[in-house]
């Protein structure tokens, strides 16, 4: 998986072994999450490597291609959670770490949350979310096949998405430190619409 690495003194990606399109990577997602989509233009994620603007074009087509890879890496290193999950102990387990992973990245990063979800409604989501989508409904038509699941799978993993879209919107709209009776309110309003849609109290 690839993190965010830290920064050295002199304000330069630590190398990851001469791997130059990995070190743009991860200069992208540092800069988007620290200060922003303007804050990550091509001359200072080429000044972090320690590269010209050919080498960016050459691995990454131009600025706007590495965003997109860098949102997409983002994505996909919160969306393990679900998958994570699901694989320990079912769906369930998958939605409910999911969910908290989600409101983590929130607070954590909440500058790459707002462009994160900028794209998606502008109608240009990170890549794997389709996919994640249809991991979702597919787990889910388990649930239906048993009879434990109260609604079609399709249209679930599509409501489960949008909850938590909204609660995504919603933490990084307050701009706000973490807070312990906030996440509890939104751990409580999962757990209100998990009774709802399945026939299970815990699986």
């Amino acid at each position: 998986m690839t993190t965010a690495c830290p920064l050295e003194k002199k304000g330069r990606i630590d190398p990851s072994n001469g791997d130059i399109k990995q070190d743009l990577l991860r200069a992208a997602m540092h800069l988007l999450s620290t200060k922003g989509r303007d804050g990550a233009t091509m001359r200072a994620i080429c000044a972090e490597v320690g590269v010209t603007p050919p080498t960016l074009y050459h691995h990454y087509g131009d600025l706007q291609g590495l965003h997109k890879a860098a949102i997409d890496e983002t994505y996909l290193q919160v969306a393990e959670a679900y998958h994570d999950g699901t694989d320990e102990k079912g769906p369930l387990k998958g939605i409910r770490d999911g969910w908290a992973t989600f409101l983590k990245f929130a607070y954590s990063e909440p500058n790459m949350c707002r462009i994160v979800i900028q794209q998606i409604m502008a109608g240009e989501p990170p890549s794997l979310v389709a996919d994640t989508l249809r991991g979702l409904a597919d787990d889910l038509a388990q649930f239906h096949a048993r009879g434990l699941l109260k609604y079609p799978p399709r249209e679930t993993a599509q409501l489960l998405w949008m909850g938590a879209l909204g609660s995504l919107t919603y933490t990084v709209s307050r701009e706000e430190a973490e807070d312990t009776q906030d996440l509890a309110l939104q751990r409580a309003m999962l757990e209100i619409t998990l009774a709802a849609l399945f026939n299970v109290e815990k699986e």
